[in-house]
């Protein structure tokens, strides 16, 4: 069966899970997307196992055979991820990913993410017996006529919205690239505290990233560089930028962290912790870090070192928020966190 990205969701809510998901295209944030909201829906629905494979040079391709053979000493509904990337099957490939459309299981789910796939590709064998085993999806690029709306409806998802006129100076600067308009989208909901987006924001964002970006410093945080990071934010101050901005948008990823924090304490797989909170793959290792770095009595310790650093940006005593954020980011880094105990009086 063949479905459009924008059809996926639909389809999950309406069907439920299909044995087999193929998505190939060239726009990667649609295919990560797609392959996201799948892996998302899977973990609700008790596949509670997740295996990848990467197809790179010298793939053994029976392996996918194999794993899909075995029986999970953990769980008894897997989800089995392929990446292709851009590499062809071959021969090998085309007779492996037919056989294991012929036999799919319903107990395991293969989701196969590629580049994108032509003409030819599409009359293939393997081809055909996927489609005919679950879904494909074949995304493609948004016309850079269809950005500024594209970049309205993201916007409206986090509950905010942005003019055409903003939309488009957005649509400009990142010439069509879908990847670093969400990454745009996404920096300036967490910055912007008022419900819409101006022209005037946008200008000021650029400014904010000229030299050492926000969230580029809590990534290097969160992997454990304290040296690193109190630099950054020495970079930050000297640009001008207002304390409360960079409190912002730490405290959103850092509420995350103390809900991802809970869920792990409970026993819940670090795995299907990052499947719930859809974690993209690119921030998986550095919040895997701080995560085992800090446990969950640690975390609420800084939870309330974080509501008094609130109240002094929220006071005259505005300009001793530095300190505290410097104090708040090393323990983050790995300060002990006991030392925060003595400023918490």
């Amino acid at each position: 069966m063949r479905l459009r990205a924008g059809q996926l969701t639909s389809h999950l809510k309406k069907t439920g899970l299909v044995p087999v998901y193929l998505i190939s295209g060239d726009e990667p944030l649609q295919v990560l997307e797609c392959a996201d909201e799948i892996r998302h829906f899977a973990f609700h629905q008790n596949f509670d196992e997740r295996i990848v494979f990467d197809a790179e040079k010298g793939f053994g391709w029976n392996s996918l055979l194999d794993e899909a053979a075995n029986l999970s000493l953990f769980s008894s509904r897997r989800l089995i991820e392929l990446r292709m990337n851009n590499v062809k099957p071959g021969n090998e490939g085309s007779v492996i990913l037919t056989q294991y459309a012929e036999a799919a299981s319903a107990d395991n789910v293969l989701v196969i993410t590629t580049g994108k796939l032509d003409k030819s590709a599409q009359q293939t064998k393997w081809f055909k017996a996927l489609d005919k085993a679950g879904v494909t999806i074949q995304v493609w690029p948004i016309d850079i006529g269809q950005m500024p709306s594209w970049i309205q409806q993201r916007v409206q998802q986090q509950e905010k919205n942005i003019s055409l006129s903003a939309a488009k100076m957005i649509t400009e600067r990142v010439e069509g690239n879908l990847l670093a308009a969400k990454q745009e989208i996404d920096k300036l909901c967490l910055l912007i505290n008022r419900p819409e987006i101006t022209e005037n924001d946008i200008v000021s964002a650029v400014t904010d990233s000229a030299r050492f970006d926000i969230f580029e410093m809590l990534a290097v945080v969160q992997s454990g560089y304290p040296v690193r990071a109190i630099r950054m934010l020495r970079g930050l101050q000297e640009e001008g930028i207002e304390p409360a901005k960079i409190y912002g948008a730490m405290m959103w990823e850092f509420r995350q962290l103390c809900s991802m924090a809970y869920s792990l304490s409970c026993g819940t797989p670090m795995e299907k912790v990052f499947a719930e909170f859809r974690v993209w793959e690119s921030k998986r290792r550095s919040y895997k870090t701080v995560l085992q770095r800090h446990q969950l009595a640690d975390m609420y310790k800084l939870l309330r070192f974080a509501i008094r650093i609130d109240r002094r940006l929220k006071s005259t005593d505005r300009d001793i928020a530095w300190d505290d954020l410097r104090s708040f980011l090393l323990a983050l880094a790995g300060k002990p966190v006991i030392q925060l105990e003595t400023e918490l009086v």
